[in-house]
């Protein structure tokens, strides 16, 4: 019989030995704050003292995830949202079993660093992507560890200080992604990715995914404070407030 949590904001269904953990606060667009990224962290532990053999990370409602909340304006409260977003990402890439991200709807900013830390990513064709940060008087500054080493430099350049939309094709194109697939497929090709991972020892997936996350996760122990630094000092700026303000008002 599966395993049910559903308690907001982030929600977790085990069955099958699969652990399907959704952002699951769809009035905001699954926007990132304390009590989701907590939430979200607390959930991929359960699902691995339960003996999960892979974890499906998806989004509840319209969108896959909006990024940090933009509503969020007390200092600290802002600073651990970026701290806790870069310890989740961590935690990811050295989770023991892979992460496959089911996106159904768009992501943006922070959600993509979501995206790029996950072992697999599928969106649906009608799905969206977009660094909007520039934007906002922003920078990806602490997703950046984790996006950047899925794109070719000059896809990098393009979106980051564009803020360019993408369709999931050219997302899959440049790397960002894995597949684009019908959204009459979805189900089959999430599942299909399953099926290949149940057939994984699970000893030996545990010694492989350090082999493919290792060099990023020396780069946010390395650099994790300065990216979150960096990302703080821009939100709280002046330039920013105002810029978000603006956009909240459109």
């Amino acid at each position: 019989m599966p395993l049910i949590d559903s308690d907001p904001p982030a929600s977790l269904r085990i069955d099958a030995g699969i652990a399907h953990v959704a952002l699951a606060r769809a009035e905001n667009r699954n926007a990132l704050t304390v009590e989701m990224l907590t939430s979200v962290s607390a959930q991929l532990d359960v699902a691995v003292q339960a003996g999960a053999r892979a974890v499906v990370l998806s989004g509840e409602g319209p969108a896959f995830c909006a990024g940090l909340d933009l509503r969020e304006e007390h200092p600290e409260r802002l600073r651990r949202s970026i701290e806790l977003l870069l310890a989740v990402m961590r935690q990811m890439l050295t989770l023991p079993v892979p992460v496959v991200a089911r996106l159904d709807g768009p992501a943006r900013a922070g959600g993509l660093g979501l995206v790029a830390a996950a072992d697999f990513a599928i969106a649906r064709t009608d799905v969206d992507f977009s660094f909007t940060e520039v934007r906002l008087g922003l920078a990806p500054a602490a997703i950046s560890v984790c996006v950047l080493p899925r794109l070719r430099s000059r896809d990098a350049t393009r979106l980051f200080l564009t803020a360019e939309r993408i369709d999931a094709q050219r997302a899959a194109h440049i790397g960002l992604i894995d597949e684009a697939v019908d959204a009459s497929d979805m189900d089959s090709r999430v599942d299909a990715t399953l099926t290949a991972l149940r057939a994984a020892h699970p000893q030996g997936m545990a010694a492989t995914k350090p082999l493919l996350t290792a060099g990023i996760v020396r780069e946010i122990d390395a650099h994790g404070a300065d990216l979150v630094a960096t990302s703080f000092t821009l939100f709280t700026s002046p330039a920013a407030r105002e810029a978000i303000a603006a956009a909240r008002r459109r």
